[in-house]
């Protein structure tokens, strides 16, 4: 792998994005639509972004999520889409049906409409079961549970899901890795969502893969935070062998030599996990079949964390400083 060409591709992308964005919008949500097109090998097309940005203020309300922070990575997303009227449009429609659904309107529910099927008839019994599986997914965690798992709830969720299976299982991964000392907390209770990614029936391997990876990072000084957890469930998913991971070791101490990240290193790992992601999925033989079925959905997952987390730290940061 050429650092360099990284290095200048990914340079010139955050600043094609910041350009295209404007100089108010997060730094951090800039890295991470720069970082999804880096790591899907796509190019950035400043125009295109520019004119969903334009329709998503055309067909919304001042107060509308879609006009903050998360609007800009929503933008990023929808640019893929060759009618841009209809993609908002669609995006909007999405939103609604999850009102109706009983969530509540804000920004994890624009990025959760993100992930509702695209089947007409399906999308009201889609929203109802994420609706559902939210709910049992707060009886086990009252407190914890909130607008942020919005996203996970309808990424993980299908109208013929067996959601209580699901959240009794998520609840039991939650408890095991807390018996190998990760922190209760929000982030946590991602990671357990994401163990259930490919299957809500309980793998007891998959808590031996999460803690493996964790305990293999710390030894190679990788600084795993409580907000990478959700990250260390998608690489035990992956079911790693040694080789891989230590490609995705190097590959993030290479990525930490970034100039361009000297002030965001918390956001290295996030870009080397969704950047290997996309090179096993390039090399489909080194993935089990279970896995490259759920792929996309796979991806789409990583990016709707990485969104979620850095979302999160950006409102937290704009509502600290205001």
């Amino acid at each position: 792998m050429d650092y360099a060409m990284i290095e200048n591709q990914f340079t010139n992308t955050v600043e094609d994005v910041s350009k295209a964005a404007g100089w108010t919008v997060d730094r951090k949500i800039i890295l991470a639509i720069a970082s999804t097109f880096l790591a899907s090998g796509k190019i950035f097309d400043a125009d295109k972004y520019k004119a969903v940005l334009q329709e998503m203020k055309m067909q919304s309300s001042w107060m509308s999520p879609l006009r903050t922070t998360v609007g800009y990575s929503i933008a990023a997303n929808l640019m893929e889409q060759e009618d841009t009227e209809k993609a908002v449009k669609d995006l909007l429609i999405n939103v609604r049906v999850l009102k109706e659904a009983k969530f509540r309107n804000g920004n994890f529910s624009f990025i959760g409409a993100q992930f509702l099927t695209e089947n007409e008839h399906e999308k009201k019994a889609h929203a109802q079961k994420a609706r559902a599986l939210f709910d049992a997914i707060r009886k086990h965690h009252p407190f914890l549970t909130s607008y942020e798992d919005i996203p996970y709830a309808i990424l993980l969720s299908s109208p013929s899901d067996d959601i209580e299976l699901r959240a009794d299982t998520m609840n039991r991964y939650y408890k095991e890795l807390r018996a190998y000392n990760f922190t209760a907390g929000n982030d946590l209770q991602w990671l357990s969502q994401v163990l259930t990614l490919l299957s809500s029936q309980y793998n007891n391997q998959l808590v031996a893969n999460t803690v493996a990876i964790r305990d293999t990072f710390k030894q190679q000084h990788i600084k795993v935070k409580t907000m990478h957890y959700p990250l260390l469930g998608f690489l035990a998913i992956l079911n790693l062998n040694q080789t891989q991971l230590l490609d995705i070791i190097n590959l993030y101490h290479e990525l930490k030599g970034l100039k361009i990240l000297k002030w965001h290193r918390e956001f290295v790992l996030f870009m080397t996990v969704q950047i290997a992601i996309y090179d096993m999925a390039n090399v489909q033989k080194s993935l089990s079949m279970t896995i490259m079925a759920s792929i996309e959905l796979l991806i789409q997952a990583q990016q709707a964390a990485m969104i979620a987390a850095v979302s999160a730290a950006a409102i937290a940061s704009n509502s600290s400083s205001s």
